[in-house]
């Protein structure tokens, strides 16, 4: 079984990819930011059964063209573009394209990364992906909106995910 702590290297790793995925498919910009945030929730909701002996981007995308889908019918439309093999042979060209780094670097870089983030950041995510504390509960707590605080965490997970790609020594890739 899988501990949640492993859970931000790994989503970390794949986010700029599941974000241009996503957006191949979903044109709108305030549907994608959705999808991609559902998603990121039910990666992290179902991180507990994901196959570490198979890459992290691979099943993100599944999930991701699922919910994709879900999202295509419930507008009561699927664009010609958006059909399950398209985002099969779409998954796939991500698939040739990924080279996943040893965890256990990106762990360590995520760690030393998360250890130069102020206190209350650090809370943030800590809150979130560790605890698992629900985005009403934390808006309160802080006093920010819950729309606020979700701008602040992809602000985070963005600052989180270009340190571990300098520390690693990787080219930034933009979003």
């Amino acid at each position: 079984m899988l501990e949640h702590d492993h859970f931000l290297p790994h989503f970390l790793a794949v986010q700029s990819d599941l974000r241009a995925f996503i957006g191949a498919a979903v044109r709108d910009p305030a549907t994608r930011e959705d999808v991609f945030q559902e998603v990121a929730m039910i990666l992290w909701k179902k991180f507990e059964r994901y196959d570490p002996a198979k890459p992290f981007g691979a099943w993100a995308r599944g999930i991701a063209s699922r919910k994709i889908l879900e999202d295509h019918r419930m507008k009561g439309r699927l664009p010609e573009s958006c059909t399950p093999e398209a985002l099969e042979m779409l998954s796939a060209g991500f698939m040739a394209d990924e080279a996943e780094s040893p965890w256990e670097a990106r762990e360590t870089a995520l760690n030393q990364c998360l250890d130069t983030l102020p206190e209350r950041s650090a809370r943030f995510i800590r809150d979130r992906y560790h605890v698992g504390q629900p985005m009403e509960a934390m808006a309160a707590e802080a006093g920010l909106s819950v729309d606020a605080l979700y701008q602040t965490l992809s602000r985070l997970r963005r600052q989180l995910r270009d340190c571990v790609q300098r520390r690693l020594g990787l080219t930034l890739e933009s979003e």
